[in-house]
């Protein structure tokens, strides 16, 4: 039968033993980074726990790739997952069947590779009768609709946020549950080695990560707020009047926050100014290390796009207006102008825009609109710009 190994995600973390397998046989030369959570070790793993099953299995792929296959009956490997978890090799994309075979592994498991955003085929009743009732009536209903191959999340993310397959002059950070700071380079370009690497299309995707964004504001809210639980746009305001003389800077280590000393003397506005601004730093000092990622070509940067639920905040973006005029002088500081329930679900977007891509590859720069980022005043900036390069900008 097929194999989906996601579903064996809870197991990750048994994996490491195949991990350093694959480390010690030099297979990270080849296929990058291996990591306990990919398919490469976990297929590993799951046929170190069951050896019989190697006599069974036809097909390994992803989930996506899986139902792909039940809609159109062609089973492909899209690039974007499967480069991501080990599968390909990173200088052509194609299959790591040496690696594969030293891992006692059999190449033939996996289905042919097909670059992500190319028609995988159309829909079609007959490409799926196991008697399942659930699976006819959803092949009716798209009969003849085209399946595109789909990409990892990190990859769908960056599509979601408008990101051009060849914008290398654009950051996106995105101020959501975790916060995440995202540009696109070409494949070879030498990296630092301190961002994660995922698939974009022909090029690469550069991911750093803020684990905690939204979420060490939730907590500031639950701690200090709790009754502007449902009226955060209060807090924004309370935020935008605060005394900056008075705000400090909230340490984050650990996944945990570290108050200074005068906390509880400080008005709620200072305290909700001074959390902002603490995250939008922590989210500056990531984007400078973004931009040392790829040396030499950090001058190629030219605009910044905020996104994410924080980014509403005006004080917020203008802590970052101030922030990105430090590392990029005559930067561009835009918001993200999207509308609707998908508004801040951008690997859910990214998703819809890759399967607009065979018909209308340039559909982004229509769909994910921008505006321009709240300016403060040049006092206000002058203060901003103070308190950051004082922080540690």
């Amino acid at each position: 039968g097929q194999l989906m190994m996601p579903a064996l995600s809870w197991q990750c973390n048994a994996a490491s033993k195949q991990v350093q397998q694959l480390r010690q046989m030099g297979a990270e030369e080849s296929v990058g980074r291996v990591e306990e959570r990919f398919i490469l070790p976990k297929l590993m793993w799951a046929l170190s726990q069951a050896p019989t099953m190697r006599k069974s299995v036809a097909q390994v792929m992803t989930t996506g790739d899986w139902i792909a296959t039940m809609l159109t009956g062609k089973a492909r490997l899209s690039t974007s997952d499967a480069l991501s978890n080990g599968l390909l090799l990173q200088q052509n994309k194609k299959l790591a069947e040496s690696v594969m075979r030293d891992a006692k592994l059999n190449p033939a498991w996996f289905p042919a590779v097909i670059q992500s955003g190319r028609a995988v085929g159309k829909v079609s009743p007959k490409a799926f009768d196991g008697g399942e009732k659930t699976w006819a009536t959803l092949q009716e209903r798209l009969k003849g609709c085209q399946v595109v191959s789909g990409l990892g999340d990190n990859h769908a993310t960056g599509v979601g946020c408008g990101l051009e397959e060849d914008d290398f002059q654009t950051v996106v950070i995105s101020a959501g549950t975790s916060g995440t700071i995202n540009r696109v380079c070409r494949a070879q370009v030498p990296l630092a080695g301190n961002a994660a690497c995922f698939e974009y299309y022909k090029n690469r995707l550069l991911l750093m990560m803020l684990a905690d964004c939204c979420k060490w504001y939730d907590r500031f809210v639950a701690r200090d707020a709790a009754k502007y639980a449902n009226r955060l746009g209060d807090l924004n305001d309370l935020a935008a009047k605060a005394n900056l003389t008075k705000v400090r800077r909230v340490l984050h280590r650990g996944g945990k926050e570290k108050y200074p000393p005068s906390w509880d003397k400080m008005t709620l506005g200072e305290r909700v100014a001074s959390t902002q601004l603490s995250i939008r730093l922590e989210l500056l000092l990531l984007v400078r290390a973004m931009l040392e990622e790829t040396p030499g070509t950090e001058k190629a940067v030219t605009r910044f796009v905020l996104t994410g639920g924080l980014s509403q905040s005006p004080f917020f973006q203008q802590v970052f207006q101030a922030g990105a005029r430090i590392l990029v002088p005559k930067a561009k500081v835009v918001i993200s102008a999207r509308k609707g329930r998908l508004r801040y679900q951008t690997a859910a977007y990214g998703a819809l825009l890759n399967a607009m891509r065979p018909e209308q590859p340039h559909a982004a720069t229509k769909l994910c609109p921008t505006a321009t980022a709240s300016r403060a005043d040049a006092e206000t900036r002058k203060a901003l710009t103070y308190l950051l390069e004082s922080f540690g900008l």
